[in-house]
């Protein structure tokens, strides 16, 4: 599948996934500040990680680029410091996993703000799984964990969906873009 790709897309792919990854780190310490027992806080932050998961594929629109962006990013996080450890690679493939799906469910035809917030969506569900097993989820009460299941996708459509659209939309109208998949719909840009 990347046999397809173009240099230039492969670039800017890795390019959006470094950026996103320094942006996670940052995010990383504004989470650390945030007591662990602020359950729902803690879940309305989850979105933002599911940024490159969302943007790249946005952007370039090919096959495998919110999985691998994620993992990128991830990677970078790591690189720079993150305090997840090797669960950070974890998250980024799962979140990569869950983003990619999106896409493929509409057969990397569709990219508009259902797809994009349907892929942050799946991202943070995917994401879930590992926040139950490994990050203490499962040892909540009932109510907490619910909302903060409930807040985590929403979380993820907006801040790892909506969020993504619209700085990709802006990449567009700057011009920035304009030699790749998203600025040669011939459109208007699909709300």
């Amino acid at each position: 599948m990347l046999a397809k790709w173009k240099l230039r897309e492969v670039i800017l792919m890795v390019v959006l996934a470094i950026v996103c990854g320094g942006l996670y780190r940052v995010w990383d310490v504004i989470n650390a500040l945030v007591p662990t027992t602020a359950y729902a806080l803690q879940a309305a932050m989850t979105g933002f990680w599911m940024i490159a998961g969302v943007l790249v594929p946005y952007i370039i629109r090919r096959p495998l680029a919110a999985l691998i962006a994620e993992l990128v990013a991830a990677a970078v996080e790591l690189l720079l410091g993150g305090q997840f450890g090797l669960g950070t690679m974890e998250s980024g493939l799962i979140q990569g996993i869950g983003s990619e799906i999106a896409f493929l469910i509409f057969a990397y035809r569709m990219f508009n703000l259902s797809s994009c917030m349907l892929s942050g969506t799946l991202a943070s569900l995917a994401y879930l799984v590992q926040w139950y097993f490994q990050y203490g989820g499962k040892s909540l009460d009932l109510g907490t964990m619910l909302l903060s299941i409930m807040i985590s996708l929403v979380s993820g459509a907006i801040l790892g969906g909506w969020l993504p659209k619209l700085m990709g939309d802006a990449l567009k109208r700057t011009g920035a873009v304009r030699n790749y998949a998203i600025a040669k719909d011939g459109r208007a840009i699909p709300q």
